[in-house]
């Protein structure tokens, strides 16, 4: 079967990470099949509407959804016209958030309550309230616990036909809530044509951390852990990328003693970025609360050969223990010492996990391969959607031939349509 397809996603690759991953699929898609491009906004170069979306049945819609702002154009339409949600995270509380703003009638503890009970609506509006859902809630506690333990994703994949997800973590949560098809699909990246080769370490050892400084992202935390070793002038540590709040990181950097040892670079091109993973020693990674999210950014360090420390959780913790240096949740700060502490002994053991990642990720994360899973799952969707209609014209002959008026079959019609979703589905 000819596969023909919509590709829905942001592709303002300064802002995520998602549209270096969407121009990266649909270079090699637009090789295989038809593909139309819609950005968040509209279709690129022109205007994209709903009616547009629905036009063409013959064209599978994959929809990206992420936890940002970025994505509530594109879940509008995933949330009206069925096609295939290929979903980054799986905890989308900001997304929700950013989606509730737009659209008065989005209500978020209702959907909370729909799909956890009223306890998770009851969490939702201890921390979130008012017209433009303004956080009032105690700590980062509280909002980790939420996020963590409701998702909030399943609303979003209610109408589609069938999700892709990038992570054993978010396969067994999405199955659990969804009953149509779902396929796991190593997130794919495109690694320089040569390998990095052999890696030098020595002092002062450069450090990198980059994207945007989330709170799950543990930053506060690794400084905190840093300033703690014997010797911490024996690192530096440069963040890349538009780093938010920064008066305030620089007044705990300041508070930490680690001044003269931090450099916030903020925004740089893809060459320059390459160039300073290239020279790093260690890069930082660490998410916890885990989003359920395969990491762009952690292909990227892998692509340059950086050792990494991840935080041991979700698709990090699925990982072989030799490619990244996995750091516990619940013993972080001791292991990021205790890590720090060998650099500064000599130990540099496992700082090795560098070529075990760049050999990773050339065996594991292949476009080609990838863009052959998606389409495959396509067709699958495709010839499921075609059963549903045949199936459709077959009851409708059979109830019409059932009734004495026409507009007796009208009550038919919701049972007809979950039948045929059911069917859809299998």
């Amino acid at each position: 079967m000819s596969i023909r397809c919509r590709w829905l996603s942001p592709f303002d690759a300064e802002r995520t990470e998602i549209a270096r991953y969407s121009r990266m699929v649909v270079s090699v898609l637009e090789e295989e099949c038809f593909v139309q491009v819609v950005d968040e906004s509209g279709i690129v170069n022109g205007d994209f509407t709903l009616q547009d979306l629905n036009a063409s049945p013959d064209i599978v819609n994959f929809y990206n959804l992420g936890n940002s702002v970025m994505h509530c154009g594109i879940l509008d339409f995933a949330l009206q016209t069925p096609g295939i949600v290929v979903l980054h995270d799986i905890s989308l509380l900001e997304l929700s958030l950013a989606y509730a703003r737009f659209n008065s009638e989005f209500d978020i503890a209702r959907m909370a309550a729909d799909e956890y009970g009223h306890e998770a609506a009851r969490a939702f509006s201890a921390m979130f309230g008012g017209e433009n859902y303004s956080w009032h809630g105690r700590d980062q506690a509280q909002y980790d616990a939420f996020t963590t333990n409701y998702p909030l994703f399943e609303s979003f994949i209610d109408n589609a036909m069938g999700v892709v997800v990038h992570s054993d973590y978010a396969l067994r949560h999405v199955q659990a809530r969804y009953d149509g098809p779902v396929v796991k699909l190593d997130l794919p990246y495109q690694p320089p044509a040569s390998s990095q080769g052999a890696r030098q370490h020595a002092e002062p050892f450069q450090i990198v951390f980059c994207g945007h400084a989330g709170p799950n992202r543990r930053l506060r935390e690794f400084l905190s852990a840093w300033s703690a070793v014997s010797r911490p002038e024996a690192f530096r540590l440069s963040l890349v990328g538009k780093i938010a709040k920064v008066d305030e990181l620089n007044a705990h950097i300041s508070t930490l003693g680690l001044t003269d040892w931090v450099t916030i670079v903020g925004f740089v091109s893809d060459e320059e970025l390459d160039q300073r993973l290239s020279q790093a020693d260690l890069a930082i990674n660490l998410r916890y609360p885990t989003m359920g999210e395969a990491s762009a950014s952690q292909l990227r360090y892998w692509s340059r050969g950086v050792p990494t420390i991840v935080s041991d959780v979700g698709w990090y913790g699925e990982l072989p223990d030799d490619v990244a240096i996995k750091i516990s949740p619940i013993n972080e700060r001791q292991d990021v010492i205790t890590l720090l502490e060998e650099m500064i002994g000599g130990d540099l053991g496992r700082l090795a996990c560098g070529a075990c990642g760049e050999a990773f990720l050339r065996s594991q994360h292949n476009v080609e391969r990838y863009v052959s899973g998606l389409l495959n799952f396509a067709g699958e969707a495709l010839d499921r959607r075609f059963a549903a209609g045949i199936f459709d014209d077959r009851l409708i002959d059979i109830l019409a031939s059932m009734c004495d008026d026409v507009n007796d079959s009208a009550m038919f019609e919701p049972t007809l349509a979950r039948l045929s979703s059911m069917v859809e589905r299998l």
